[in-house]
């Protein structure tokens, strides 16, 4: 696949949008990785990647007139014979930094650039970066809903919304404040992306199937706030394991705790009054106060905010069993904290895929949670195992259906039938969003059945 062939200069392919900044883009490239960008332009840049973020490459470069071509494992190979036509890579998050086509960049000395760190070069835009175990989503969500009612030009990208690429690509106002999802995958190789804030919401394990140790995974995530110019907001986790390390945070970081008088603000039912929502609200709070904004002008701001699918929300009641679905679980950290805001006694559900991660803690400290496991998955029969020999029943089921059909069967009294994985999707569903709906309409399925037995037994 190829873009524009022109070879007309840079500035006439300045979207329109652009022109009252052409000369900042000129500047901001000709000092910072691009600063040869007239031999860049010269020959098509290597996309790596046909998804979502290398589409996002793609709309950007056409609306500069960049040459490109797009190469992807499920499309078009890349060879050396290509590359050698290449003088700039710019790489897909999906890719692990050991893939052969990376390696084979580097070999031939290709500048490689990551999709943030590209597309960075041509916005003048604020940038606030928000990484974390969990809560990234959440904490980006509501920092948009509050700031945009107190009047505040916002937009989330990068891991939420649109790639930060094809948000640069369409953007209308240079003043909007980017709020940018960045996940570990991303965050790896950051050299050029400077963002003006940070927010790092926590830490725990997970992706080790990926980074390898912990050590390099939290190293993926300090890189990123490393570049951050004003004032990051980290959760009491992040310095934990800091310490745990031997690592130092940089000196514009503050270690945010929620308060008693933030948690009662909300109504005991609202999403960001439980655990470990009061954390992520307090970071946003805390972010929204840099900016100058009262705290108790923030907190009316959050009081309408929803949260997004399948974090946490209960989805149904039957008599004294309630449904929750938190399928956006998929690490053992958001397990322990859905379990810990539970009131009930809980039948957990969860299993799928494993990302390298040891079980045996995770098992004893759920046990301590939960009334019984049903176990589904990849992982399912190891994970049961491992659950039942802590002194606490687990059953290992075949699908996520089977699972829900038994904790219902065998509920009694008051139980919340709690779906909070813990594990990847990849196994059986496309992602988290169709375990989740598929968790949903199975719950449907159990509600008609069971209105149909009631007004069966009325007669």
């Amino acid at each position: 696949m190829e873009g524009n062939e022109s070879r007309d200069s840079f500035l006439d392919f300045v979207p329109s949008f652009c022109f009252a900044r052409a000369s900042y883009l000129k500047i901001k490239i000709m000092i910072g990785p691009l600063e040869d960008w007239e031999k860049l332009m010269a020959s098509p840049v290597a996309i790596l990647g046909g998804g979502v973020s290398g589409r996002g490459v793609s709309a950007l470069l056409q609306r500069l007139g960049w040459k490109f071509r797009v190469y992807d494992e499920h499309g078009i190979k890349l060879t050396p014979a290509k590359l050698r036509s290449s003088s700039l890579v710019v790489v897909s998050p999906g890719f692990r930094p050991d893939h052969p086509w990376l390696l084979l960049a580097r070999q031939m000395k290709i500048k490689v650039l990551g999709e943030l760190d590209f597309a960075s070069c041509f916005t003048s835009s604020p940038i606030t970066a928000i990484t974390g175990t969990n809560g990234k989503t959440t904490v980006a969500t509501l920092l948009h809903h509050a700031l945009s009612k107190l009047g505040h030009v916002t937009s989330t990208a990068g891991n939420i919304g649109l790639p930060l690429s094809q948000f640069v690509a369409e953007q209308v106002n240079v003043k909007t404040r980017i709020l940018l999802e960045v996940s570990s995958f991303q965050s790896r190789n950051i050299s050029y992306l400077t963002p003006d804030r940070g927010i790092w919401t926590n830490f725990a394990e997970d992706h080790l199937d990926y980074h390898g140790t912990m050590e390099d995974y939290f190293l993926s995530k300090l890189s990123l706030l490393q570049k951050c110019q004003g004032e990051i907001f980290v959760g009491k986790s992040v310095l934990t394991w800091a310490n745990r390390f031997s690592l130092d945070l940089p000196d514009n970081v503050k270690v945010i705790s929620p308060s008693r008088k933030s948690s009662h603000s909300f109504d005991k039912e609202h999403f960001l009054s439980s655990y470990p929502q009061r954390e992520n609200y307090a970071l946003a709070s805390g972010y929204a106060s840099s900016l100058g904004i009262p705290e108790e002008e923030f907190s009316i701001a959050c009081q309408d905010y929803q949260a997004k699918p399948h974090r946490l929300t209960k989805v149904h009641q039957i008599d004294d069993i309630s449904f929750w679905n938190d399928s956006k679980a998929t690490n053992f950290d958001a397990v322990i904290a859905a379990c810990k805001s539970m009131r009930d006694p809980i039948f957990w559900i969860g299993g799928g895929q494993s990302k390298g991660v040891m079980m045996d803690e995770f098992s004893r400290e759920l046990s301590q949670y939960i009334s019984k496991a049903f176990v589904f998955g990849e992982v399912g029969e190891e994970l049961s195992a491992k659950i039942n020999a802590c002194d606490t029943p687990a059953s290992q089921c075949f699908s996520l259906n089977e699972a829900l059909e038994s904790a219902f069967n065998e509920a009694n009294g008051r139980v919340s039938i709690l779906l909070s994985p813990g594990f990847s999707s990849f196994d059986q569903f496309r992602n988290y969003e169709e375990r989740g709906e598929t968790f949903n309409q199975c719950v449907q399925e159990l509600k008609k059945r069971f209105a149909t037995s009631t007004q069966e037994l009325l007669y």
